[in-house]
């Protein structure tokens, strides 16, 4: 993560970029998709939700990569803790 914010034009700061772009998109996607089948509210805006979602997701990852005592479980208790919220309000 250091060094794509150092260095974004290296071939991993590329890399690196291209990846958070690609699961963005795919959270995006999911998001349109659900939208799709009706299991999300049609008048939210699905692509910016998805955004959204992965900018908390990655926020939450960086804190847990910075803490010595950082654990799995907890970081997964605490993205299932904020999503949980955002299901119920884009929720049909």
């Amino acid at each position: 993560m250091a060094i794509s914010t150092q260095l974004p034009d290296s071939p991993f700061g590329q890399a690196y970029t291209a990846l958070d772009r690609a699961l963005t998109e795919q959270i995006r996607a999911l998001i349109m998709r659900l939208q799709e089948i009706g299991l999300v509210r049609a008048d939210i805006d699905g692509p910016a939700v998805g955004e959204l979602i992965f900018n908390n997701m990655n926020m939450m990852f960086i804190e847990f990569v910075k803490g010595d005592e950082a654990r799995i479980p907890e970081l997964r208790a605490a993205i299932r803790r904020q999503n949980r919220i955002l299901v119920v309000a884009i929720g049909v």
